[in-house]
């Protein structure tokens, strides 16, 4: 006789943020229209009853998993910003680390992407807008420190120039995603992020040494 595995019995709580986890796999690898829940129970490891004690269908997964997306990369961005006093060093160094790791965040990437495509429903939208204005945020903030420090240009846009960070990351999701890796070296990506850093820089703006000027940003060398 075959015996059929179970999944371990877990805490609710600890539960439904390893279905969360699983979903995301699933919704990224094949979008939101073509995967059913008997589909996404499967990758949990569980029944179709079990998901919905926890979820009432398909659509609040998927607004959840999307959901607990823009935390994760923010809680990331936030531990930077620990390491650096100069506001642009942070982003610098977040720019380094999102094409450091482009392939262990492709799920999330992708995720967001497939979301965009159904983005006409308003639920969907508005989960993938929070998102979008928590990182927009944390952008604008940081530049808005920036200017407080004296090492940002006090006349700028923070928020567009938040936008226009958020777009440089996008880009190197699209190139990933399509294949255009000899384009895609990290030389060339860290070229365009100084680009970008020393074009909102104020002129007597305090430029930071770093241990290796071609590696990801280090701390400040006293």
């Amino acid at each position: 006789m075959v015996q059929q595995h179970r999944a371990r019995r877990l805490p609710a709580a600890k539960r439904r943020l390893q279905i969360i986890d699983s979903a995301r796999e699933v919704f990224a690898t094949q979008g939101y229209a073509r995967v059913g829940t008997a589909d996404l129970a499967r990758a949990a490891g569980i029944s179709e009853p079990a998901l919905y004690r926890h979820f009432a269908g398909k659509k609040e997964l998927f607004l959840e998993t999307i959901r607990s997306t823009g935390p994760r990369l923010l809680n990331i961005w936030e531990d930077i910003s620990v390491d650096y006093e100069d506001p642009i060093d942070t982003l610098r160094a977040i720019a380094a680390y999102y094409y450091d790791h482009l392939e262990s965040h492709a799920a999330n990437m992708k995720l967001q992407w497939r979301a965009l495509s159904e983005s006409d429903d308003p639920d969907i939208r508005d989960a993938i807008r929070e998102n979008f204005e928590h990182f927009v945020g944390f952008v604008t903030d940081t530049l808005e420190e920036g200017k407080r420090r004296g090492v940002v240009k006090p006349d700028l846009d923070s928020r567009t120039l938040a936008w226009n960070f958020l777009a440089q990351g996008m880009m190197m999701d699209l190139m990933h995603m399509l294949g255009f890796g000899e384009e895609l070296s990290r030389r060339r990506a860290d070229i365009s992020s100084r680009s970008y850093l020393e074009s909102v820089r104020a002129k007597d703006g305090r430029r930071a040494p770093y241990v290796n000027a071609e590696a990801t940003p280090a701390r400040a060398v006293s």
